[in-house]
């Protein structure tokens, strides 16, 4: 049976990320990392936005070098349901990724580091052995072995399973999973260095919908919604009205379909031997639904924390805990505060977000920052004091 110290269970930016901060960490270590599909990164499952600040903390996008670089973003438009424009005093935003070239940038990384990628890999059950390691099912090219693992890493995206093999409970309320269908679109007029977002009850019951521009005349445009408040209608149907109403002439070239958590971080995301990262604990913003940022700094301290606790000849649960509260200090608690934001907002309809919007022009461009639109909007609408007051509470 293969003997690691660290294996990771999935190469998108959570396990890629903790692969390679693992074996720097400590690179004595026996460290792999396990991708079920057959390249990294591939298919693409999101939008594919980023803030700046974050991803310069695990990459360079400057300087024409990193070709998994889409677009420069450094404008936020806001379209209110009635399709009045707020634009956001500029600045550097962010940008938009080539996810499949992206999330192959970091696998390489953690390969440069000295961990095993594993494409076309798949765990399929694990069972805590008598030694006290993980002894982990994987398949490959149709045939089964045994990994024996003294920590596992669970960066295996919203299904799950590693956690759940591991006791740990990953489930998630109804009212927190949105559905999402997102085409590229060709031939379309927006603002290439723009993102937009419009949110809505007829165009994206309980979450929005979005325009991240690749390069002039191209864009990611999907939407998210919480099925529970649609109407009968799929995300993808959904999409296809709305763009049927901004785009009619546009050409798809892709379409991605899939699910996205918009629940606060799971209560415990460890066990003996296990730490769970990125979307499979549920480490997103469950306001904008962004996750890529989250997951790579979860990833880094998932890793740090593994290679230090073998270190230290203790992977107990006790030990590993320290995983945890450290993601609440950094983002975890953050992210309760911005879920009873989602929460009180859920109970405004269209009309609100219309007056709003106009209200929010009156302010000049270049100082509608955020957060001057935040403390502008309690002003001319008292109804979202409850709204402040429960995310500083």
């Amino acid at each position: 049976m293969p003997d690691l110290d660290v294996l990771v269970v999935g190469a998108g930016p959570a396990g890629s990320v903790a692969a390679w901060q693992a074996k720097q960490a400590a690179p004595e270590l026996e460290v792999a990392l396990l991708e079920r599909d057959r390249a990294v990164g591939s298919p693409v499952r999101c939008a594919e936005g980023v803030g700046d600040a974050g991803l310069r903390e695990f990459a360079n996008p400057d300087g024409g070098v990193a070709d998994w670089v889409a677009r420069k973003i450094t404008r936020v438009i806001f379209l209110a349901p009635d399709d009045t424009e707020v634009k956001v005093a500029e600045r550097d935003v962010g940008w938009v990724l080539d996810r499949t070239r992206f999330d192959a940038h970091l696998a390489a990384q953690a390969s440069a580091a000295g961990a095993a990628v594993l494409v076309g890999t798949e765990a399929t059950g694990m069972t805590r052995a008598a030694d006290g390691r993980w002894h982990v099912r994987v398949k490959q090219r149709g045939t089964e072995e045994i990994y024996r693992a003294r920590v596992v890493i669970a960066a295996d995206g919203v299904e799950a399973m590693v956690g759940r093999w591991a006791g740990i409970d990953t489930r998630v309320p109804a009212r927190d999973m949105e559905s999402c269908a997102q085409y590229v679109l060709q031939g379309i007029d927006c603002d290439p260095d723009a993102i937009y977002l419009q949110f809505g009850d007829r165009i994206a019951p309980g979450g929005y919908a979005w325009i991240f521009p690749r390069a002039v005349g191209s864009a990611n445009v999907g939407l998210g919604l919480v099925a529970l408040k649609a109407d009968g209608r799929n995300a993808r149907e959904y999409l296809d009205a709305w763009v049927a109403k901004r785009y009619p002439t546009a050409a798809r070239t892709a379409l991605t379909v899939g699910g996205v958590i918009v629940h606060t971080t799971i209560k415990r995301t460890y066990a003996d031997g296990v730490l769970v990262a990125g979307d499979a604990a549920h480490m997103i913003n469950p306001l904008s639904g962004g996750g890529i940022v989250n997951a790579m700094k979860a990833g880094r301290l998932a890793g740090c924390t593994a290679a230090a606790a073998i270190r230290e000849g203790d992977t107990s649960e006790r030990r590993l805990a320290s995983y945890h509260q450290a993601w609440m200090d950094l983002l975890g608690d953050d992210h309760l505060k911005y879920y009873r934001i989602k929460q009180a907002l859920e109970g405004l309809d269209d009309s609100f977000f219309n007056g709003l919007a106009r209200t929010v022009n009156a302010i000049p461009q270049e100082k509608r920052s955020l957060g001057r639109i935040f403390a502008h909007a309690l002003v001319k609408h008292p109804q979202l004091i409850p709204v402040a007051a429960r995310f500083f509470v």
